[in-house]
C-alpha cells in the first residue's frame, strides 16, 4: 500500500464574480505532491497559477468562489472544510507560502526579525528572547550577513535579494512540511535569481519539506524539480517527471514555451519566438481545446471537445500530442 501524499488537489476550481460574469481562473486542477519531492507550475501570466497557490492556502479575497466539490487534503486533512481559526494554526506551522515580491509581502513598519519572532511566538510558543535568537539562526541559514546587526533592519534598508532572503527565513521558520514559492525571483537579478533558487533547493533538501515552484519560466524548473504541470487557461495540460517532460513533450502549448526560452547558442540579434495569439478570456472560453486558437496543429476536432488530461506518469490534454503530429 503506497504512503498517503503529504498534498492531494482534486477537481479544484476556483471562480471570481465580477461585474462582467464569472471569471473561471482556476478549472478542474487535480495533482498531488509526495514528502520531501519538489513540484514546479509553469505557465504564462493569467493562467491561474498564483490563484491555485492562493487557494491552497486558503488566501482568496470576498468575491471568490470554490464549488463544494473542490478538495485540498494536506497531510490527511480536509483544507476546504476547516474554519478560518483552524486554518491559521495550519498556515505558517505546516504549510507555508513565499510571494513574489518581499517589498509587498513584508510588513514596512516592522523589523525583518520582529516578523520573525511574532511568527515563532504565535505558532511555537517561544518567548521573545528565544524566537530572536532562533531568527538570528535563520538569518544566518539563508545567507544574510551580519545577522545579529540585520535582524534590526526595516525591509526598506534591504536590497531585494535580502528582502527575498528575509521571506524564506520567515516561511521555513517553523519547519512547514510543505512550502509554496510563487514566482520567488520575478523581481530579481539573474545572478541573484540562482542564489535564491539554490538556497531554496537546499533548504527543501536540509529540511525535507515538499516545494511548489510557481513560475512563467520553463528554465528555472528544469534543474530544481522532480515533476513539472504546466497550466494554460485555469487547467493542468501536461503533467509529467521533469525530466520526461524537457525530453519527450507531448503538449503543443508545452512545445511552444520551450521555444521560446532564449539559447546562448544562437547568434547575436537572433529574434525571440513567441506564441502567437493570447490566452482565451476565461469569463467566456471558446469551446474545445483552449489553446487550439494558437496551435498550428489545431484540427476541426480540437475547437469542438476538449480533450481530457489523461495518463498516468505522463499526462497530457491534446488530441493530437506531438508525436502524432510530427
Amino acid at each position: 500500500m503506497s504512503p498517503m501524499p503529504l498534498l492531494a488537489v482534486e477537481d479544484l476550481e476556483t471562480h471570481f464574480r465580477t461585474p462582467r460574469g464569472r471569471v473561471r481562473a482556476v478549472d478542474g486542477v487535480s495533482f498531488t505532491l509526495d514528502r520531501g519531492q519538489t513540484l514546479g507550475i509553469v505557465g504564462e501570466s493569467g493562467c491561474g497559477k498564483s490563484v491555485l497557490s492562493r487557494t491552497i492556502m486558503g488566501l482568496l479575497p470576498s468575491n471568490a468562489e470554490v464549488p463544494s466539490a473542490s478538495r485540498v487534503r494536506f497531510d490527511g486533512r480536509d483544507l476546504r472544510q476547516m474554519s478560518e481559526r483552524e486554518l491559521r494554526g495550519v498556515r505558517g506551522r505546516h504549510m507555508a507560502i513565499i510571494f513574489q515580491d518581499p517589498m509587498t509581502s513584508l510588513n514596512p513598519v516592522m523589523t525583518c526579525g520582529a516578523q520573525i519572532v511574532e511568527t515563532l511566538t504565535y505558532h511555537m510558543g517561544l518567548g521573545k528572547r528565544a524566537a530572536r535568537d532562533r531568527a538570528v539562526e535563520l538569518f544566518t541559514a539563508v545567507g544574510i550577513p551580519e545577522p545579529a546587526r540585520r535582524v534590526d533592519h526595516y525591509p526598506h534598508q534591504l536590497s531585494g535579494g535580502m528582502r527575498q532572503r528575509v521571506a524564506i527565513a520567515i516561511a521555513i521558520s517553523c519547519e512547514p512540511a510543505l512550502l509554496i514559492a510563487d514566482e520567488p525571483t520575478t523581481a530579481l537579478d539573474v545572478t541573484v535569481q540562482a542564489e535564491i533558487l539554490d538556497l531554496l533547493k537546499r533548504q527543501q533538501r536540509e529540511r525535507r519539506m515538499a516545494l511548489i515552484l510557481i513560475t512563467h519560466d520553463l528554465g528555472v524548473v528544469a534543474g530544481h524539480t522532480d515533476e513539472v504541470a504546466v497550466m494554460y487557461a485555469g487547467r493542468i495540460v501536461e503533467r509529467a517527471a521533469t525530466t520526461t517532460l524537457f525530453a519527450r513533450t507531448r503538449m503543443p502549448y508545452t512545445e511552444a514555451l520551450l521555444r521560446s526560452i532564449p539559447r546562448l547558442a544562437d547568434p547575436p540579434h537572433t529574434p525571440l519566438q513567441t506564441i502567437a495569439g493570447r490566452p482565451p478570456e476565461l469569463i467566456d472560453p471558446p469551446p474545445g481545446c483552449r489553446f487550439a486558437p494558437r496551435c498550428r496543429y489545431a484540427a476541426a476536432d480540437c475547437r469542438q471537445l476538449a480533450p481530457a488530461l489523461t495518463g498516468d506518469r505522463h499526462a497530457f490534454a491534446c488530441w493530437h500530442p506531438l508525436e502524432v503530429a510530427s
